[in-house]
């Protein structure tokens, strides 16, 4: 799409459509411009949570009072550490679809800022310009998919459709291997819309084989309370959220005890509706589009 002025009234009427559309998570992202250069920034903890990557200047929506000019100025102000000059475009923003079927929209906007040589960035993190005169464009590896978008768009290049998270290579095993058990059925799919079954390092938690009534069929089964014992040993080490999903799957599955303060007091919209998902499966409600 062409680029777009950024008015008071487009950012109210974006923050609407995201809401219609059922987007879980909002973020700003910032195109900063200068000479014909683009500005990433280098961000993550490099762990499994939040991997190291190369991004835009972005921030997250915080609730429905966060504004989008105020997501905007964090990100160029805070994270990238330059003074905010002006807001100048609307470029669209970017979609993508993890595996539970939740939507992270990154809305993206151009950006300039006063003195591109001037930055307060925190020297443990690093940033780049990146040429736009030359095409195709050349990202630094590990450059996330939202900025490749975006920055395609700012230099004129056509926009990516919608972005699918794929589930998990063991996702149909571990269904088939729950399937019948209402709990059971539950907690894998709390799994599955999580990073744990991507790790590595929980495959070893993880146990398949064929079924013995067709011969054919690939079954998959979870040692969670082996998970649970090395979790809390710190055999594996995460996220806060990926502790807290990991605890209300095993819950779930095999009645693990579980604190459901702490579990369920800091999640984020997306992951409190699969836990009431779960709930509901576990209790007999199977989702209509899970029928056996």
């Amino acid at each position: 799409m062409p680029r777009t002025p950024v008015t008071g009234l487009l950012l109210t009427d974006l923050r609407a459509a995201a809401r219609a559309d059922g987007v879980a998570f909002a973020h700003a992202a910032t195109v900063v411009e200068h000479d014909g250069s683009i500005l990433l920034l280098h961000q993550g903890d490099g762990d499994a949570f939040s991997p190291f990557r190369w991004q835009l200047p972005t921030g997250l929506v915080m609730g429905v009072r966060d504004e989008l000019a105020d997501v905007i100025r964090r990100a160029v102000t805070h994270t990238a550490g330059f003074d905010l000059d002006q807001v100048t475009s609307y470029l669209g923003h970017h979609d993508e679809l993890a595996c539970d079927r939740a939507i992270t929209r990154t809305f993206g906007f151009t950006a300039v800022v006063g003195d591109p040589a001037k930055t307060r960035r925190d020297a443990r993190f690093g940033h780049q310009w990146l040429r736009t005169h030359s095409l195709p464009l050349r990202f630094p590896a590990d450059t996330d998919r939202a900025t490749r978008d975006l920055v395609n768009r700012a230099a004129g290049l056509p926009a990516t459709a919608l972005i699918r998270q794929p589930e998990p290579a063991l996702a149909e095993a571990l269904r088939a291997g729950a399937r019948g058990l209402f709990a059971a059925e539950a907690a894998v799919e709390l799994l599955i819309a999580s990073t744990w079954p991507h790790r590595h390092d929980f495959a070893g938690f993880m146990d398949t084989g064929t079924s013995i009534t067709d011969g054919t069929t690939e079954l998959a089964h979870i040692y969670w309370t082996a998970a649970i014992t090395a979790l809390d040993g710190g055999g594996l080490p995460c996220g806060g959220a990926e502790r807290r999903i990991l605890r209300l799957a095993a819950s779930i599955a095999e009645g693990l005890p579980v604190d459901l303060q702490e579990a369920l007091t800091s999640l984020d919209e997306a992951s409190i509706n699969q836990v009431v998902q779960a709930v509901r499966h576990a209790s007999g409600r199977r989702p209509a589009d899970q029928a056996v």
